[in-house]
């Protein structure tokens, strides 16, 4: 299922419509079938076609607890490296401000999230420049379950280090002209970003590690 996909089935699934037509939509966006073409399927069909979306979004539930983040992904056709590190480039206070503000809305800007952690590369592994809007474009292919690790695994990275990286990104925005409260506000905001979300077997491994490297003690009881 692709980040596009998954989006839709959220999107559907928090609206206030009837059940019956809830199914409509996510049956055309699983399918690609206009609501006209779902409404002429026999309901025999239909009832399957929903049975096996159900299906698939149990398994995607279990995977999301047993999947690891990868470190290359290959979308429409282009091999993109994803960047975790928060203390070193190309993540640096821009993209920082850029990906926090995304990851107020982690599902509906989960394709643009990925657009700012990762980078564009050639066979060989050496980067180049790219339009993030058309990478972010490109990312609405991904697999989601490959998306939501990644994005769990540099949000907890995020969090946990936080501590210690807060002043220096605080002065890098200060120094390309923002106002000195409103970047440690959205700073302190990625703090609650991943709460409420259904957190994969790793991230408490991962967590228990960067606490002792940053030594981020009042994290600990998070």
């Amino acid at each position: 299922m692709t980040i596009l996909q998954f989006q839709q089935l959220y999107f559907i699934t928090q609206s206030k419509e009837l059940d019956f037509d809830k199914s409509v939509k996510m049956v055309g966006a699983v399918t690609g079938m206009t609501p006209d073409q779902v409404d002429q399927l026999p309901m025999a069909k239909f009832n399957k076609l929903c049975a096996k979306i159900q299906k698939h979004l149990d398994v995607l539930g279990q995977n999301m607890m047993k999947g690891k983040p990868r470190k290359l992904v290959m979308v429409k056709g282009r091999l993109y490296q994803i960047h975790y590190r928060v203390d070193k480039l190309p993540i640096n206070a821009g993209r920082y401000v850029e990906t926090i503000t995304f990851g107020k809305d982690v599902i509906a800007n989960l394709h643009k999230i990925m657009a700012s952690i990762s980078t564009p590369v050639n066979w060989r592994g050496k980067p180049y420049e790219r339009d993030h809007a058309d990478v972010a474009a490109d990312f609405e292919s991904m697999n989601f379950e490959a998306a939501y690790h990644a994005a769990v695994f540099f949000y907890t990275h995020y969090r946990v280090s936080m501590q210690l990286i807060q002043p220096y990104l605080i002065r890098e925005l200060v120094s390309k002209g923002a106002d000195r409260d409103q970047a440690t506000a959205i700073l302190n905001s990625s703090l609650t970003i991943l709460d409420g979300f259904t957190m994969p077997n790793w991230s408490q491994n991962l967590k228990g590690y960067l606490l002792n490297r940053f030594g981020g003690s009042e994290l600990s009881s998070s």
